[in-house]
């Protein structure tokens, strides 16, 4: 099976460590966050976390179908990551407008 632009960007990420995993290290984060991206299995009070990191950040929220996310990282429970590259984040976000599977939170209910 062939990998996603976006399996590989996100594996770009993890090499060139620009990507913090997990609500709890991405609420901590205190600069740098340039996409944020939400699994739909997440939970409605760390989705309130990831919306409000959105705003604090005013950067785009992918929020994926159940159990995708960790299913492109290789990582089992994987259901929240912040990625903190400018260039890496504006590919994923390109390749994002052409997989059904990610949606821009826009605000409301998706």
């Amino acid at each position: 099976m062939t990998k996603s632009k976006i399996e590989t960007y996100l594996g770009f990420c993890i090499r060139a460590k620009k990507i913090v995993f997990g609500v709890d290290n991405v609420e901590k984060q205190r600069k740098g966050i340039k996409l944020l991206i939400a699994d739909g299995e997440l939970g409605q009070n760390s989705l309130k976390v990831m919306k409000k990191t959105q705003e604090r950040f005013d950067c785009p929220l992918l929020i994926t179908e159940n159990g995708i996310l960790s299913e492109r990282l290789h990582r089992d429970g994987v259901k929240a990551v912040a990625i903190t590259d400018d260039h890496l984040a504006s590919a994923i976000l390109s390749a994002a407008d052409g997989e059904l599977q990610f949606k821009i939170y826009s605000g409301g209910n998706n």
